[in-house]
């Protein structure tokens, strides 16, 4: 599903920066955004910000588009991702109250609005017994967190500017400024949401949350769109010669941003392999799933367990990170469960090992 999303938001972004300025325009935002720093890699692993950019760039069309009530359905799709969208999207709920005054919008906002807080807090509470359980965790961030830099707010804009390559903010600059002229209100609105967004992430990273590069996909992907028209607003007004200085201009950041691309292409692969067959021929070789389930409790790594507990059919907690009595432990080579003398290694891949308070089989 992740993936999915992330290869709309490439669509999303083509179609919106090919409404602002045309087809050249949609190639550039598309082609930006596939080159923008560790935005495949994220989605290829799973997480939403993929999604998240399809829909939001999604909702924006259907708005000018005068399909209202679709973008607010949109915008509660991607309010069940990430919290920074929801003061965009209860404003825009509000001011389609304002403009329908109906019955019908009525239900349609509450409703949402009413689903979206059961489905936010609900299963967080079910599951952990905690209503703000995810919000604590986000609180607690990794040691390499630009929450613990001096200054988180200022941390932020600095880690994110290597997001995007230079062309993009230049381009994104000179939409801004032609739109600025014009008094062009769509180009403008993204540019303020973009703004806003990149400012909440910041204020909310000096509040002590992890503030990861991830949370700003969004605003870049605002931005790409903006290159695009303003690099085609650029040639149109200068012709060819500015069409070939661009491509001159843009050709070494692209190779870099290439490399990089490359690079972490192949480390999804690795973790991909990692997660999956050499998983599965561990438990094969540990002799089954039934098998390692049937000498106790399982055992893993405090980041392994979601893949444990899948691979095994386990419920999280089942799958434990604090290794006590009889059972099995699952490691990573080279960790501290992999040499625990309570668990000898019976069998082992080239990256897991498997130990077992039970007999060699």
């Amino acid at each position: 599903m992740s993936r999915a999303g992330g290869l709309l938001a490439f669509a999303m972004a083509y179609r919106l920066g090919a409404r602002l300025a045309g087809p050249w325009a949609g190639a550039i935002a598309a082609s930006s955004l596939v080159l923008s720093d560790e935005f495949i890699f994220n989605f290829a692993r799973g997480n939403s910000e993929g999604m998240l950019v399809a829909l939001v760039l999604w909702a924006v069309e259907r708005h000018l588009d005068g399909r209202y009530d679709h973008a607010f359905l949109l915008g509660f799709a991607a309010a069940l991702l990430r919290p920074e969208v929801w003061p965009f999207w209860g404003l825009y709920g509000l001011w389609l109250l304002y403009r329908e005054r109906n019955a019908r919008t009525a239900v349609l906002v509450f409703g949402s609005g009413a689903l979206a807080l059961v489905l936010w807090f609900l299963p967080e509470y079910l599951g952990s017994g905690d209503w703000l359980r995810a919000a604590s965790r986000a609180r607690d961030p990794n040691p390499d967190s630009a929450a613990f830099a001096d200054s988180p707010f200022v941390e932020v804009f600095h880690r994110s500017a290597a997001i995007l390559s230079v062309p993009v903010y230049v381009g994104a600059a000179i939409a801004v400024i032609i739109a600025w002229r014009r008094r062009d209100r769509v180009p403008l609105a993204l540019a303020a949401m973009a703004t806003i967004l990149m400012v909440a992430v910041a204020l909310m990273t000096e509040g002590g949350f992890a503030g990861n590069l991830r949370y700003v996909a969004l605003p870049a992907a605002f931005l790409c769109v903006l290159a695009g028209a303003g690099w085609v607003e650029v040639v149109r007004r200068w012709g060819a010669v500015a069409a070939v200085l661009l491509v001159a201009a843009w050709a070494p950041f692209a190779a870099a941003d290439v490399d990089k691309l490359r690079y972490d292409w192949e480390v999804v692969e690795y973790e991909a392999n990692f997660y999956g067959p050499n998983f599965e021929a561990l438990i094969a070789k540990a002799g089954g799933e039934q098998r390692i389930k049937s000498c106790g409790r399982v055992f893993t790594g405090a980041f392994q367990v979601p893949v444990v507990a899948w691979r095994l059919h386990l419920h999280l907690n089942d799958a434990e990170i604090f290794p006590f009595g009889p059972g099995t432990a699952l490691s990573m080579g080279a960790t501290p469960l992999s040499v625990d003398p309570r668990y000898p290694e019976y069998t082992k891949t080239r990256h897991w090992l498997a130990g077992s308070t039970c007999e060699r089989r």
